[in-house]
Order: C-alpha cells, then sequence, then structure tokens
C-alpha cells in the first residue's frame, strides 16, 4: 500500500508541475501579446528591400546595443541578431564604418561572424542630431567560448563541479580560432581583441557561406546587403564531427586595424598604444601594446600579426582553465582566484602554474603547457607567427596520443 501510495503521490507532483509550467506559459504569452499590441514591434527596413522585425534585447555595452530580430519579408521568420550602435560622434561613426569594411574584406570565408545587411539611419531633434548604424548578422544560439567556459563550471570554487574541455577538444576549438584570425590577416587586417567572448560557436556546423552573388553588392554609405542567401548550400567540413560544442566564430571586428604597422615616428606609437587602450582587453593585449613597448625608427621591427598571436595564447589558456593567464592564479586547492590585470603582470610573461591538486583531477600534458608558454613569448620578434602556430596545433592533432581524453590522471569529468 505504500508502493502505491508513493507512486500516486509522485504522478500528482508531476501533474502539479506540469500545470504549473502550463499556466506560467500561458500567462508569459499572455503579457507578450500585451506588450505587443501595446507598443507594436520596430522594424528596420534596409536598402536592399530586407525588413526585420525587432523582438528583444540579447545584450548591451557602451553605444551599442543587440537584439533578437525575424525576418518581416518572408513567412521562414528567419532569425538574425541586430546590432544597433549610437555614434554620437564621428569617432563612433568611423569606427561603425571600419566594422563594415572589415566584414566586406571577409565575405564568405569560414569561421568569421558574416555581415548579412547594414543601415545608417540619421537621426535628429530639437537640441541635436545623430546617426545609429544597424548591422544584421546571422543569429548563432551556441553562445560564446566564455559561455562554454560557464557552462563547464572551469571557475567553480568547488572542484568537483569543474567538467574540463578534453585536449583533443582544446585544440580543435582552438585551431578553429586561429582559422577565423588567419582569415582576417590574409585580408590585411589584426583583430586586436581576441578573447573568449569574441568567439561564438556555431552549432548547426555551418563555416562559411557559399556567396553565389558576391560580385553583385551595393555599394551604397548607408546600406547595403551583401546578397548572402542564408538558404544556399553551406560548406560542410568533416572536422565538425570533432566539435561537439560547435563550430568557432570569431566576432566583432570594431577594434580591427591594418595587419602590419611600420614604426616610423612617435605619433604612430602613440596611436597604437592609445587605440589598444581603448579596443584591447587588458588581459589579452600583447604586451608591446602597452605604453613604453614600442619605439619607433627605421631599425625597429614591424607591428604586425603577433598582437594576435599572444591573444590567442591567453584564450588557449582560458579554454584549459577559465581566465587569461593574467587575470588569475590557482590556490593551493586547485581553483582558480581572478585578481586584477596589470601592465606589470602581462610585461611579466609568468604564467600560473598548475598546481598538483588541480592535475590530480584532470590534466594536460607537457605539449600543451610548452604549446602556450610558446605562444606567449613577451618579446615580439622571438614570439611564433600565426603560421607557424596553426602548424604546430596540426601535428599536436595528429599525434595518437590526442585523444578524446587528455594526460594520465584524467577523471570522467574531463569531457
Amino acid at each position: 500500500m505504500l508502493r502505491v501510495y508513493v507512486i500516486a503521490n509522485k504522478k500528482s507532483r508531476r501533474m502539479f508541475q506540469q500545470l504549473i509550467y502550463f499556466f506560467t506559459n500561458l500567462i508569459q504569452r499572455i503579457f507578450t501579446f500585451i506588450q505587443e499590441f501595446l507598443h507594436p514591434a520596430q522594424t528596420v527596413e534596409f536598402d536592399s528591400g530586407r525588413t526585420v522585425t525587432i523582438r528583444q534585447k540579447i545584450a548591451e555595452g557602451g553605444f551599442s546595443y543587440i537584439y533578437y530580430a525575424t525576418s518581416s519579408t518572408d513567412s521562414l521568420q528567419r532569425k538574425y541578431a541586430l546590432k544597433r550602435i549610437i555614434c554620437n560622434d564621428e569617432d563612433i561613426l568611423q569606427t561603425c564604418r571600419k566594422e563594415i569594411n572589415v566584414h566586406g574584406q571577409v565575405r564568405g570565408e569560414s569561421n568569421v561572424l558574416h555581415l548579412l545587411d547594414y543601415k545608417f539611419v540619421s537621426t535628429s531633434s530639437s537640441s541635436s542630431s545623430q546617426k545609429i548604424c544597424y548591422m544584421l548578422f546571422p543569429l548563432l544560439t551556441g553562445g560564446s567560448l566564455r559561455d562554454q567556459v560557464n557552462r563547464r563550471n572551469l571557475l567553480s570554487d568547488d572542484l568537483n563541479q569543474v567538467k574540463a574541455i578534453s585536449e583533443r577538444r582544446v585544440l580543435v576549438l582552438f585551431k578553429g580560432v586561429l582559422e577565423g584570425v588567419m582569415t582576417l590577416h590574409r585580408a590585411g587586417y589584426a583583430h586586436c581583441d581576441v578573447k573568449l567572448e569574441n568567439v561564438l560557436l556555431d552549432t548547426s556546423h555551418i563555416t562559411g557561406y557559399n556567396d553565389n552573388n558576391s560580385n553583385n553588392s551595393n555599394s551604397s554609405n548607408n546600406s547595403t546587403a551583401y546578397n548572402v542567401d542564408e538558404e544556399m548550400s553551406f560548406e560542410m567540413t568533416s572536422r565538425v564531427n570533432d566539435l561537439d560544442d560547435g563550430v568557432p566564430i570569431l566576432m566583432d571586428f570594431g577594434s580591427a586595424r591594418e595587419l602590419v604597422v611600420k614604426l616610423v615616428d612617435r605619433k604612430t606609437v602613440l596611436r597604437l598604444t592609445e587605440d589598444a587602450a581603448q579596443y584591447s582587453t587588458i588581459s589579452y593585449r600583447a604586451p608591446e601594446l602597452f605604453e613604453g613597448g614600442l619605439r619607433h625608427g627605421p631599425l625597429e621591427a614591424d607591428v604586425d600579426g603577433k598582437v594576435d598571436v599572444w591573444s590567442c595564447g591567453c584564450l588557449l589558456f582560458g579554454l584549459m582553465y577559465g581566465a587569461s593567464p593574467f587575470e588569475m592564479e590557482f590556490r593551493q586547492s586547485g581553483t582558480v582566484r581572478i585578481v586584477e590585470c596589470t601592465h606589470l603582470r602581462v610585461l611579466g610573461g609568468k604564467i600560473p602554474q598548475v598546481p598538483a591538486r588541480r592535475e590530480a583531477v584532470f590534466k594536460y600534458s607537457r605539449q600543451m603547457h610548452d604549446l602556450v608558454e610558446w605562444i606567449l613569448t613577451v618579446d615580439r620578434t622571438e614570439r611564433p607567427t600565426m603560421e607557424e602556430v596553426y602548424q604546430r596545433v596540426e601535428k599536436m592533432l595528429t599525434r595518437p596520443s590526442v585523444s578524446s581524453s587528455s594526460g594520465s590522471n584524467v577523471s570522467s569529468r574531463l569531457v
């Protein structure tokens, strides 16, 4: 009798939970309907003829906002990410134009986020006038590498909660990031802000659009459609089998600048350091981009893509342990403590030693740590190039020892 009562009680609780979920969902739908009725959704019409409806805000920062949007001109209700930037001054306006131009140079390439459309809209009031820039991107729902780190609890104070990424998966994800950065480099740009937050995961395993209309783009300054047909066949690669978490897609080109900069005078050096302070995240910033890190003159080596190599090294360490090596320390317990990143920390180039307690739970190979140390060479003239890093990663992936599990002391929490 007791067993029958327990089973019946469980069924009742389950039905009660389902009823709560049903009514909660119903109330949310009614509330949404009322909100949309009282406050009709805003639409944005691009000069290409494409119209999207803004649904809800996803994120915001500074003068920019990211919205979830859907197509208003077809029955497929395609989903987009719409970026809205308030251009209060000429500098922000020029940054937007530069970002759009960079996207145009890498159109149709793999491992980079594709700009589908853009538009500048002038607004004015009795007191001021300004421009708003809209950029339309495909909606990627896999989150970012930072989200991946958070989902796996790499920064948890409880080691039992940590689900480390396997060595092979780290390398495959890292290889995808390198490919995205190299795409930018081939177009003549350095990204200058490569970090976990700026790499999205495409869970549809789409690595590039097959743009058959790339020669027909509109060159208008106010709006253009890149004529990327979202329903065209997509380039598929065999490597997606290794990417259970999604294909890495590099985003946010507002920080990008010319790939090679010759240090001809003091003004050039100051511009580099000022731009880095404004656009580059300090914990991922190369040592030479800090004040006093560069000299000018005919004998000085150019500043080039090696600034992105450094950032990629910080990102690689972040995939392994949750944060850039210059913004974290290990406690003796093996857990991570986030600390303030300073100029001196970066210049010192010291990578935190992994304590035995952490390695007892999950351990990356010596080759992985050597790779990080090699990439994070403080002297930029001795630092490897992006191509050298890519080749070394490819070789490591072909080693039989690099499997879905890594190291000798690996627990089931390594996935």
